[in-house]
C-alpha cells in the first residue's frame, strides 16, 4: 500500500471486518466511555498512526482493540474510498475466533459477538450500530459475493 500516514497529510482509517467460517462477522459494542457512538455495534476499526502504513494500523488496531494477532497473510484489503476529511481503507480477515480468548480495550470496546448478515441489517435498521456500518457492510457483502 503506496500511502503513509504524515503530518498535515488527511487522516487515514481502517475499518477491519472479521468474518468466520459461518460466515458470521465480529462485531464490537464501543465503550460507554466513548464520546462518539457509546454503546453502539461497530467493526474493528480507528484512524491510522502518523508513521504507520494502513496496513500496520489495520494489524495495531485488531491488536489493541481485541488482543489479537493477525498475520500479514490473513487480511486483505477491499476496497478504498475518499471522503471530505480522510481516506478509509476496508479489509477483511477471515478467521475463526474464540471471543472468549479475547483480551478486549476496555476504553473502546465493551463486548463482542458473532453476527450473521441478517443479524447485522436488522441492527442497522434498529439504529443500534455506528453510521459508518450501513454502508460498509453493504458494500462489503456486494464485493464478497463477486469475490465468491
Amino acid at each position: 500500500h503506496p500511502r503513509v500516514r504524515r503530518q498535515r497529510q488527511m487522516c487515514i482509517r481502517d475499518s477491519i471486518w472479521i468474518v468466520n467460517k459461518e460466515c458470521k462477522f465480529l462485531m464490537q459494542k464501543r465503550s460507554k466511555y466513548k464520546k462518539s457512538f457509546a454503546g453502539k455495534w461497530s467493526q474493528t476499526g480507528g484512524a491510522v498512526a502518523e508513521g504507520e502504513t494502513p496496513l500496520q494500523g489495520a494489524l495495531r488496531e485488531c491488536k489493541e482493540e481485541l488482543g489479537l494477532d493477525i498475520p500479514k497473510k490473513e487480511i486483505e484489503l477491499i476496497f478504498s474510498f475518499k471522503r471530505e476529511y480522510d481516506f478509509v481503507d476496508v479489509w477483511l480477515v477471515r478467521k475463526n475466533i474464540d471471543i472468549k480468548k479475547l483480551k478486549l480495550q476496555e476504553e473502546e470496546v465493551e463486548e463482542v459477538k458473532w453476527v450473521s448478515k441478517e443479524e447485522i441489517e436488522k441492527m442497522i435498521k434498529n439504529n443500534e450500530t455506528t453510521p459508518n456500518v450501513d454502508f460498509y457492510f453493504n458494500m462489503l457483502i456486494k464485493l464478497i459475493k463477486e469475490y465468491n
